[in-house]
């Protein structure tokens, strides 16, 4: 089958055919016709074959040497540089001159094949079929590897755009990281505990007071002041379930001040490795703030406290009194005396509702529930 092929495919090799003798040349294309070659050009004239290779360059050329004014010498020197520069085309010396010296020169001035007139038909068309094969092999070669250039060009090409792309993503990527007014932290992570941080934004820097280098060579346990095995198995476990997490922790200066921080945890692959990526707010003033709530909430607590019980204990003694003053019956009391005594309890009463006014605000408005 691929015998077939191939032979279908030399068959419609162009062949060009020069010769002074007119009777070689028909010789030459009843032989080539005959094989089973159809596309043949042939002249007696050398100037017309190389007017003709400047347009067009056959599959084939069988040359004659000895020819007036234009020589196959003088042929071959003029196509050197276009079989050496164009696409190949193989080149076989027909002649009668069997000196040894002109058979020497012809293959060294480019002929690929010298066959001496007489010559035998079957040779001949053997020496042609193999030229042949071995050009239409030697195209197929030249256009895959072409094909295989292009390839390689494309996708030369699209590594040098996703490089460059990846470069772009890269300069954002360590712009973000770097301008990042929280500290980022970059370590690996597994079963036996967490690596040391091998990439730290400026913020760190200035958060931690270590320097980027000074980072390298420390892991999370030596800033996180509550870890400890178990500590670490639960945000771990968290982690590798959930992909990221958030909490809040103590972590330790390099001076040894200890400040609050709100930490997202987020689990990546980087470079085939299991890598955290912690992200920490600062939130120390927060805290102390809150802090400050609670502490004045407990203070108003107090003050409610004191009110509902100290304050309105002697009130409600002198409410007491009044009370029994009245079930004595004010009337029998001097009417200025007994004007004066519905004015304390109407001034007690307000009062203790005012008393109780506060005492209720201030539990229904503290800042924090008491745990």
């Amino acid at each position: 089958m691929k015998d077939l092929i191939l032979n279908s495919e030399i068959s419609k090799s162009l062949i060009y055919i020069v010769d002074d003798n007119i009777q070689n040349v028909i010789l030459l294309e009843n032989l080539l016709n005959i094989s089973g070659y159809q596309n043949t050009w042939s002249t007696t004239d050398p100037a017309e074959l190389l007017e003709k290779l400047k347009h067009k360059q056959p599959d084939l050329l069988l040359l004659d040497l000895m020819m007036p004014h234009i020589s196959g010498f003088d042929v071959l020197n003029n196509t050197r540089e276009l079989r050496e520069n164009e696409t190949y085309f193989p080149v076989i010396v027909i002649t009668a001159d069997t000196n040894p010296q002109s058979r020497d020169l012809a293959l060294s001035s480019g002929a690929n094949d010298f066959l001496t007139k007489p010559f035998d038909l079957n040779e001949i068309k053997l020496r042609i079929k193999n030229k042949l094969v071995t050009k239409y092999l030697m195209d197929q070669l030249r256009r895959s590897n072409d094909h295989l250039e292009d390839i390689v060009a494309q996708r030369t090409e699209e590594l040098k755009k996703a490089k460059e792309e990846a470069e772009k993503n890269e300069q954002k990527f360590r712009l973000l990281f770097e301008a990042n007014l929280d500290e980022i932290n970059l370590f690996h992570i597994d079963e036996d505990g967490p690596g040391n941080f091998f990439e730290s934004n400026s913020a760190s820097e200035q958060v931690l007071g270590y320097s980027k280098e000074e980072l390298k060579s420390l892991t999370i346990k030596d800033l996180d002041t509550n870890m400890s095995p178990e500590y670490f198995k639960t945000n771990f476990e968290i982690l590798k379930k959930n992909g990221a997490a958030t909490f809040e922790t103590i972590i330790r200066r390099k001076d040894g001040e200890l400040r609050n921080v709100e930490v997202k945890a987020i689990l990546i692959e980087l470079e085939g490795k299991t890598t955290v990526m912690n992200i920490y707010r600062d939130i120390t003033e927060r805290v102390k703030y809150v802090n400050a709530l609670i502490q004045q909430n407990k203070i108003f607590k107090e003050i409610a406290w004191t009110q509902s019980h100290i304050v309105r204990a002697p009130l409600a003694r002198m409410m007491g009194i009044i009370h029994l003053l009245e079930d004595m019956n004010f009337q029998t009391c001097d009417p200025e005396v007994s004007d004066f005594l519905k004015m304390i309890l109407s001034s007690a009463h307000e009062l203790d509702g005012i008393i109780r006014d506060i005492t209720e605000k201030s539990n229904q408005n503290q800042i924090f529930p008491e745990q």
